[in-house]
């Protein structure tokens, strides 16, 4: 190429360059902006914090529980309560330095040297909490502790992320939080050994103790407290740690004791894994296991929860008549039956389910609502005077913490929960894209039954269902008595008010010479309640007179017991 043409060139180069200045300087500004703001970044995660000292962890943990008593507000963890009762179970020589620190006049050198043990001190640091505390103190000083520090996380992180659910796994909730909020990473001592504190450790040791004979690859894929157990290298975990530091960083302006507020405000409370009545289902979800779950309700139904049999409903948003009324028949019955109807409070089959369920008495716990958002706001608001009634008798779920709206992605993954809480699924309607065959995969995943109502061939509605069933999936559902019947095969304990009952009885001489009506009546009579003949005569499609007639034969056989106008069932064993 000619000089000549080399010079014109650079010439036009050069224009161009000055036309870019003029007229787009805050383009310019902006992109450099931008590339430095990316260059900061990558440094924050290819440089990760630093390393903290024992003896500097402890002084921060005892200003943070010291921080959640500042407002008298009810705590949301525990009712019995208040903030400042972690406070109070401090141990008292970190109290006395926090003192001497804050004595006004007095020199530096004239202060006396720092009990052994403290923060301050050269030696191992002291226990966090009194040592003096009886057993069961102790132990609620830890839970609570953990469970405040699992509230904060759950604000902060997504569900089922893989960099909190390993360090969940082998550092524990206490010091998985500690590094979230100030980017700090664990030390050599701490990424192999876990909590340094003894009776912190103890604890998560032994509520997260696995079961005899487990594998450590099983128990840390069941979530136990499993430390040195680690799936990443410590580099990958602090890079990671940093980049979710930058993700979350936004999360972390609301302070714990706001939340608290807005939990007490709604009657919301908080359990997590550590607590006795944390429902083990949902540790077949391993990684994919919630940190918590904030719940409304009465707590102690947290004990049907693992005694119960529970079944989930799920399905079509715009459901057919003949979906409608399939959901509403086998909620009802499968209630009526003693079992608790899950599903996630949202349009069509799952408020559907809900309302069936609670119209039966025959279970303390009829039915749990799991919600996409946080419990401060049922959704949809169209449902609200259903789960209200769900509060007042059963249980609402979330694993997102108050003040959060419902999103997309959230419904996608809270039906990993409704499967993994159920002992069986059952898909009503749903479309070959529905967001109930997400629920049904998480079903086959974690190996609970799968269950769908067959449908018309010719409705959008059950083209999802009727593929289930085609290729094999699912196991065909016409009635209750199918998960009744396979309960009782299984060996499952069903409980007294159960049609398995029946089979399970069918030997007795008594049963043996009843005719299949007489049967029928004999299975809808409850042994706990007294039920009146136009009740279950509706119940079964009969006349008055026929069940009367039934039940006064079933009284003569010693089967049945009347009060003068009802009836309940007597069981072959106390008849004999």
């Amino acid at each position: 190429m000619s000089e000549k043409k080399l010079k014109k060139r650079a010439e036009e180069a050069e224009l161009q360059e000055e036309g870019l200045r003029e007229t787009a300087p805050e383009e310019c500004m902006q992109e450099e902006n931008t590339a430095e703001d990316f260059v900061q970044e990558e440094l924050q995660i290819r440089l990760p914090g630093r390393t903290l000292d024992r003896h500097a962890l402890v002084r921060e943990r005892v200003a943070h529980i010291l921080s959640l008593g500042q407002e008298p507000s009810p705590s949301p963890y525990n009712a019995a309560r208040l903030p400042g009762f972690l406070a109070s179970c401090l141990n008292p020589v970190y109290l006395e330095e926090l003192n001497r620190q804050e004595q006004p006049g007095e020199e530096q050198d004239e202060r006396p040297e720092p009990a052994v043990g403290t923060a301050s001190s050269g030696s191992e640091p002291a226990p966090l909490f009194n040592p003096t505390l009886s057993v069961e103190e102790l132990e609620a000083a830890c839970r609570e502790y953990i469970r405040c520090c699992t509230a904060q996380l759950m604000r902060y992180a997504e569900p089922a992320d893989e960099l909190v659910v390993e360090s969940l796994t082998t550092l524990g909730a206490p010091l998985t939080l500690h590094y979230l909020l100030t980017g700090h990473i664990p030390d050599e001592h701490a990424w192999e050994h876990g909590e340094p504190d003894t009776q912190l450790s103890e604890f998560l040791h032994s509520v997260g103790a696995p079961a005899e004979g487990e594998s450590a690859l099983l128990c840390s894929a069941n979530g136990y407290y499993t430390p040195g157990e680690h799936q990443m290298s410590r580099d990958k975990f602090c890079k990671a740690l940093a980049t979710r530091r930058l993700r979350w960083n936004r999360r972390m302006e609301r302070t714990l004791n706001t939340e608290a507020h807005m939990a007490a405000t709604c009657g919301a409370w908080l359990v997590t894994p550590a607590d006795p009545l944390w429902p083990r289902q949902l540790n077949d979800l391993g990684p994919a296991r919630p940190y918590g779950l904030w719940c409304r309700g009465d707590s102690r139904h947290l004990l049907d929860v693992a005694s119960a049999p529970s079944v989930a409903l799920v399905g079509s948003r715009d459901p057919s008549i003949y979906g409608t009324e399939a959901t509403t028949h086998l909620a009802a019955e499968l209630a009526r039956r003693g079992y608790t109807v899950i599903s996630g409070g949202a349009m069509g089959i799952d408020i559907a389910a809900h309302r069936a369920a609670l119209t039966q008495q025959g279970s303390d716990l009829p039915t749990i609502a799991f919600m996409a958002g946080g419990l401060d706001r049922l959704y949809p608001a169209q449902n609200s005077d259903a789960l209200n009634m769900i509060v007042d008798r059963g249980l609402i779920m979330s694993e997102v913490s108050v003040g959060n709206t419902p999103t997309r992605w959230r419904f996608l993954e809270r039906n990993r929960l409704i499967a993994a809480l159920a002992r069986h699924t059952i898909v009503v309607e749903a479309r070959w894209r529905s967001g109930a065959l997400n629920t049904a995969r998480h079903a086959m995943e974690i190996g609970r039954t799968l269950w769908a109502v067959p449908g018309q061939i010719n409705s959008p509605n059950s083209v999802g269902t009727n593929r289930l069933l085609r290729d094999g999936l699912a196991q065909t559902l016409t009635e209750a008595a199918d998960i009744l019947e396979y309960d009782a095969a299984a060996g499952f304990e069903l409980g007294t008010e159960h049609e398995s009952e029946w089979d399970r009885a069918a030997s007795s001489s008594a049963l043996d010479d009843l005719t299949e009506r007489q049967g029928r009546v004999w299975d809808d009579l409850s042994p706990r309640s007294y039920r009146g003949v136009d009740e279950i005569a509706a119940a079964l499609g009969l006349s008055a007179r026929d069940v009367m007639a039934d039940l006064f034969h079933l009284g003569r056989c010693g089967l049945a017991e009347s009060s003068g106008t009802s009836w309940r069932k007597v069981r072959p064993a106390a008849a004999a």
